[in-house]
C-alpha cells in the first residue's frame, strides 16, 4: 500500500503555473533533489534510485521502473505529478535534458587534489543552474515589493546560515534599505515579537529546521510582519511561518555528499533580489543602462 500525499504538501511544491510547459521551466534532478526530505516513503524510494540511475530511467519503462523501486503504476505518476510533471513521459524529457547538460566525472577524476576541486567547481556550477530553475521569480518579486514599502527588515540567521543573513543585510543597506541582520537567536524573537505590518521579517535557514530560527520567524508573522525564507529544503518546517520562499539548490560535497557547500547558491538568490530592488528603485545609473 502505497503512502498518500496530502493535498496541502502537493499544493506547497514549486511546480509552473504554465499548463504543458512544466518540463521547460523545471527541469527532473533539481527537482527531486529538492523535494526528496519532504516526498512520503513511498515517493522517496522512486526518487532514490532516480538519483542514483537517472541514466537507466530515462530509457525504463512504467513497469520497469515500478518492478526496480517496488512502486506500483499509480505511484510513480503520482511521483511525477508532485514534481510538476504532467506523467512520466514528460518528466524521463526532462530527465535526458539533465544528462546532457551534466557529465558526472568518474572515481579516478575525482581522486587527486585537482580532480576534487575540478568536480567541486561543476557541482556548484551545476548547483547554479538548477537554482536558476528552482528560484520563483514571483516570489523574489512579491518580496521586493514588500521590502521596499517596509520600514525595518530583519534578517535572522544561526551558524553558518547566519553569515549569510548578515551578508544579506549588508547588501540591503547598499541599497539603501532598513535592514538589519540578526544573528543572536535569542534576541532575534525578541525583536520579532515587537515587528508589526511595516516590518519583513527574513529568515535564512539552510536545513530549515534550526529551532530558534523558526520561533524568530514564528513570532514575526504572529506580530504582523511580512516574512519570507531562504532555504534549499523544500517544505520544511519553517516554511509554513513564511509567506514567500526562496528555494535554492543545494551543492554536495565530492567527498562526504552531503549538502553542506549551501552559500553559494543562497548568495544567487540574494543577488537575484537585490538585483529586482535595484530596478524597482531606479537605482541604475545613467552609466549602467
Amino acid at each position: 500500500m502505497t503512502a498518500r500525499v496530502e493535498h496541502s504538501e502537493i499544493d506547497r511544491l514549486p511546480v509552473s503555473t504554465d499548463e504543458g510547459h512544466t518540463s521547460k521551466r523545471y527541469r527532473a534532478l533539481p527537482l527531486v533533489n529538492a523535494h526528496m526530505e519532504s516526498l512520503p516513503r513511498a515517493l522517496q524510494r522512486i526518487g532514490k534510485y532516480v538519483l542514483e540511475n537517472p541514466d537507466l530511467v530515462v530509457r525504463q519503462t512504467a513497469s520497469e521502473l515500478g518492478s526496480v523501486t517496488n512502486s506500483g503504476g499509480a505511484s510513480i505518476v503520482r511521483f511525477c505529478q508532485v514534481l510538476g510533471f504532467e506523467g512520466l513521459q514528460d518528466f524521463k524529457l526532462a530527465l535526458a535534458g539533465d544528462l546532457a547538460a551534466h557529465r558526472v566525472p568518474s572515481d579516478e577524476t575525482t581522486r587527486s587534489g585537482a580532480g576534487l576541486m575540478h568536480e567541486l567547481t561543476e557541482r556548484i556550477v551545476h548547483a547554479t543552474r538548477e537554482t536558476e530553475f528552482l528560484l520563483d521569480r514571483g516570489a523574489v518579486e512579491r518580496l521586493a515589493d514588500a521590502m521596499i514599502s517596509a520600514r525595518r527588515i530583519d534578517v535572522y540567521g544561526a551558524a553558518a546560515s547566519g553569515l549569510i543573513a548578515q551578508h544579506l543585510a549588508f547588501r540591503l543597506l547598499r541599497i539603501g534599505l532598513p535592514a538589519h541582520g540578526i544573528v543572536d537567536t535569542t534576541y532575534a524573537a525578541y525583536v520579532a515579537s515587537g515587528l508589526g505590518p511595516t516590518s519583513v521579517a527574513i529568515a535564512v535557514s539552510e536545513s530549515g529546521m534550526t529551532e530558534q530560527t523558526i520561533e524568530a520567524l514564528k513570532r514575526a508573522k504572529a506580530a504582523g510582519a511580512f516574512t519570507a525564507l531562504i532555504t534549499h529544503r523544500t517544505n520544511a518546517p519553517i516554511a509554513k511561518y513564511a509567506d514567500e520562499v526562496l528555494l535554492t539548490a543545494g551543492v554536495s560535497s565530492p567527498l562526504t555528499e552531503s549538502k553542506s557547500v549551501v552559500a553559494f547558491t543562497a548568495l544567487i538568490a540574494i543577488e537575484v533580489l537585490a538585483t529586482m530592488l535595484t530596478i524597482k528603485l531606479d537605482l541604475l545609473s545613467p552609466t549602467d543602462s
